[in-house]
């Protein structure tokens, strides 16, 4: 009997996260928490590039497309995949505890009760869902106009997802750039999402769109890093100082070498290179390399902060990650076959 390999690799992770969940719960949520953040960035981040597809014009939109499409299916599974987080949500945010809230202004004690939270995150997932479905299903002149209205609540359901999910794990942490820090994190997933596979089949020469709208996405997410840093630095405040304080310690600052190393230095200088930028292989290699970032980049945002961890973390986010993409992957091959069906029944009933 043949095996489909995505769906071993899917049950092999979701058999370690339960291993995770019966043995050391807190951990497992946490691992899945910065993998959700982390993968499931591809498809909000392919939905909110596909409705730029429509509202931008352009030779562009040739290479992105169809994989973006591809990708805007599988929100649905980034609403799925919210409910351990949500289940268990006392384990890893600290405001849950009672009378957590007590010395915080009005405002933010009722943004940060359990009830608030589980309920707007359902609403931003079948927000998402339901552009996905229309952005989809519209008729090709019907998309700009969902495109255009759909950016809008992306542009606040996107950044409040970073700030509700990885922010609020330190709740005396602020910083008023982080949200645009989850949106670029987004960008650079979805873009990365689609070269891949835009250029995996692809012959010759990398077009000029995958390189320039990556290679923008990568600048205004340096931006983004490099102002919310100046800004705590300048403002001196030893709360929001203390974040930085915490993710330079204890190994962690190892993560961030990796992190701007790989992205902010290696990516950009290799895409500064003609021959990088036309070659399919080379570009593809940049796409995987900016895509394991994401994870890198969840893990050094939300994991430092975290207190009492234990080693089992690591295997934990390994097991999430394989549980994510291996049914991740399998939803997009069913998905991509059943859409190669239906536009071959198309075709087959405009045949004379």
């Amino acid at each position: 009997m043949r095996r489909d390999p995505p769906l071993l690799i899917g049950m092999i992770g979701l058999a370690g996260c339960t291993l995770g969940f019966i043995f050391a719960p807190r951990d497992a949520l946490i691992a899945w928490l910065v993998c959700w953040l982390g993968w499931g960035s591809i498809p909000i981040g392919a939905l909110a590039l596909l409705m730029l597809v429509a509202l931008i014009p352009g030779t562009w939109r040739q290479l992105y497309e169809i994989p973006l499409r591809l990708g805007t299916t599988l929100v649905p599974l980034v609403a799925i995949a919210v409910i351990p987080l949500l289940i268990g949500i006392e384990l890893i945010y600290p405001w849950t505890a009672h009378g957590a809230t007590a010395g915080y202004a009005s405002f933010k004690a009722a943004w940060l009760s359990t009830g608030f939270f589980v309920g707007r995150t359902i609403v931003y997932l079948v927000v998402l869902s339901l552009l996905a479905w229309a952005l989809l299903a519209a008729q090709p002149r019907l998309r700009a106009p969902i495109a255009a209205v759909g950016v809008i609540l992306y542009a606040l359901i996107g950044s409040l997802i970073g700030i509700d999910f990885a922010e609020s794990t330190e709740p005396n942490f602020h910083s008023s750039i982080y949200g645009l820090l989850a949106l670029t994190n987004q960008w650079l997933a979805g873009i990365s999402f689609a070269i891949l596979l835009g250029l995996w089949s692809h012959e010759g020469q990398a077009p000029r769109a995958a390189a320039g709208v990556l290679i923008t996405a990568i600048l205004m997410w340096g931006y983004m890093h490099a102002m919310q840093y100046i800004v705590i630095w300048a403002g001196d405040i030893p709360a929001e100082a203390r974040w930085y304080l915490e993710r330079g310690r204890h190994g962690w600052w190892a993560l961030a070498w990796i992190l701007y190393g790989f992205q902010g230095l290696i990516a950009f200088c290799a895409l500064l290179s003609p021959s990088v930028r036309n070659s399919s292989r080379a570009m593809i290699v940049l796409a995987v390399l900016t895509l394991v970032m994401r994870l890198v980049e969840q893990a050094w945002l939300v994991l430092p902060g975290m207190p009492g961890l234990t080693w089992a973390v690591a295997p934990l986010i390994l097991a999430a990650s394989l549980a994510m993409l291996g049914i991740g992957w399998l939803a997009a091959v069913r998905l991509g076959r059943r859409s190669d069906e239906g536009k071959r029944a198309n075709e087959w009933r405009s045949m004379p």
